[in-house]
């Protein structure tokens, strides 16, 4: 497409007769060309837009064939849904990579080292406003898509999820997250992928219900291509998106997620997403039954610490003390001095800062240090200008917290030989499942990182004990919490 001329407007003294030849002689060439282009172009556009049609209404006619078995038409979508979003989150990890290498790397390289602490305080800052950009730009004023958003788009959109918001939220939260932001990279690719679903089958005229089936595959596959964990991410979609386990949204979500799994095993190996140390021992049945209802109740506090910090400086950024411009600065500045503060182990710039056998030998007062850091600068980065998700920074304060209590424990009886990497695993399902109201999912995504079927039973017992304790101190989790705020109605999971 040839680009737009722009021609001076001219004044009033200028001779009438000279503009005339000056703009006749600028618009001659286009006039020249166009009637020899334009039909060509027209031809072309239309042949294409004729082929594509015809292989969406050849499809069409495919699932009608089908018949009435709405499961076998929703498998029929499920596989590139899978395929697809695998590949885009691909994509995403790529552009985090991109956004960390401009902001970051290079950079870097033409200071010297005093300057290491500003540059750090400057990229995280303008990954924060260059996010703000890019979601208010791409999504038309609109501040992106988040996992609320898609329970929402579930129960009262009929299952639409609008591409552009989507898209930038996707963009947004790859410079946050490139730029040091504290944040998931979870949030993103579940929107990606629900809009994705959502645009294939509107595109192949799937049904209302149907509809809301897809946006969950889409979410189911964008979990497990980006943890490596088709089970979690099957679940998550159900639990957190469709609010329900029957039968019928069962298959196409799995197989959504497994399609996806494979796919990323195939690009980034079998490997988990999070370092898991090479040996792990087992909780023996008096840790089981002792140590790990206590673990469960601190793991409740800090779920209602992380859901009432959010809040709060949610409602500290809308009550416009800060001018909007200042807020991604002002973001950048606190969040990049706790970078700093903690040696880089709260940036997002990384998919898991800090490895569990680490949080093994710290100090117990070091790793709750780390976890009040990590809830802090989580919620100055989604709130202050930056995007994200909260499900990887859930598992990192959860981490924290259970390495602390493990520490603590170890201290007080070192004839006991505990392990205090185990209950970082254990911290990390319940911190999910208090802060994101997922409480399956987090059982899932830890054993799928570990495979170890000796965690199971104390995941569960610490689950359900944050679970119960979080309620009678918190009634809203980070999604239920954000749906609510907004006079949105909260989604209530049923069988």
């Amino acid at each position: 497409m040839k680009a737009r001329r722009l021609v001076p407007v001219p004044s009033t003294a200028a001779a009438p007769g000279l503009w005339a030849r000056l703009q006749e002689m600028s618009d001659a060439p286009a006039r020249s060309t166009r009637p020899h282009r334009a039909p060509q172009h027209r031809a072309l556009q239309s042949r294409t837009l004729h082929l594509v049609r015809a292989f969406r209404d050849r499809v069409i006619a495919r699932l009608g064939a089908l018949g009435t078995d709405t499961e076998a038409a929703l498998l029929a979508l499920a596989v590139p849904i899978g395929i697809l979003t695998a590949l885009g989150v691909l994509a995403f990890y790529r552009g985090i990579a991109l956004a960390h290498l401009l902001l970051l790397t290079y950079p870097a390289v033409w200071l010297p080292m005093a300057g290491l602490i500003v540059l750090r305080l400057a990229a995280t800052g303008t990954a924060f406003a260059l996010a703000r950009v890019t979601m208010r730009s791409i999504g038309r004023g609109a501040e992106g898509l988040n996992v609320p958003d898609l329970q929402d788009a579930v129960r009262r959109r009929r299952g639409r999820v609008p591409p552009r918001p989507a898209l930038g939220r996707t963009l947004a939260s790859a410079i946050t997250i490139g730029g040091g932001g504290s944040a998931g990279s979870e949030g993103p690719v579940v929107v990606m992928g629900a809009a994705l679903a959502s645009w294939l089958g509107r595109m192949f005229r799937y049904r209302a219900d149907q509809l809301r089936v897809l946006v969950a595959c889409g979410a189911a596959a964008g979990i497990a291509a980006a943890f490596n964990a088709p089970l979690a991410g099957a679940f998550f979609a159900l639990e957190e998106i469709l609010g329900t386990f029957t039968g019928g949204h069962f298959s196409p979500v799995v197989v959504a997620a497994v399609i996806a799994a494979v796919v990323s095993r195939g690009v980034f190996g079998a490997e988990p997403a999070f370092p898991i140390p090479g040996e792990l021992g087992a909780l023996s049945a008096w840790e089981i039954a002792v140590f790990i209802p206590a673990l469960g109740v601190l793991c409740a506090l800090m779920s209602t610490l992380f859901v009432r910090s959010y809040f709060r400086l949610e409602a500290v950024a809308q009550r416009g003390v800060i001018p909007a411009w200042a807020l991604p600065w002002v973001g950048g500045v606190l969040v990049g001095s706790l970078i700093l503060l903690t040696g880089g182990a709260v940036a997002g710039d990384s998919h898991f800062a800090a490895p569990l056998d680490l949080f093994g030998r710290l100090p117990w007062y070091t790793l709750l240090a780390l976890a009040a850091a990590k809830i802090l600068a989580t919620s100055l980065t989604l709130n202050f200008g930056g995007s994200g998700g909260v499900f990887t920074p859930a598992l990192f304060v959860g981490a924290a917290t259970g390495g602390a209590f493990g520490a603590i424990v170890a201290a007080a009886f070192p004839s006991l030989g505990i392990d205090p990497a185990l209950y970082s695993l254990a911290g990390m399902g319940a911190l999910v499942a208090g802060s994101t109201g997922a409480p399956i999912t987090g059982i899932l995504l830890v054993f799928e990182m570990t495979h170890d079927f000796t965690l199971v039973m104390p995941l569960m017992l610490a689950v359900v004990v944050c679970k119960t304790v979080m309620r009678r101190y918190e009634r809203d989790s980070l999604y239920s919490g954000w749906l609510r705020r907004r006079g949105r109605a909260v989604p209530t999971a049923h069988v």
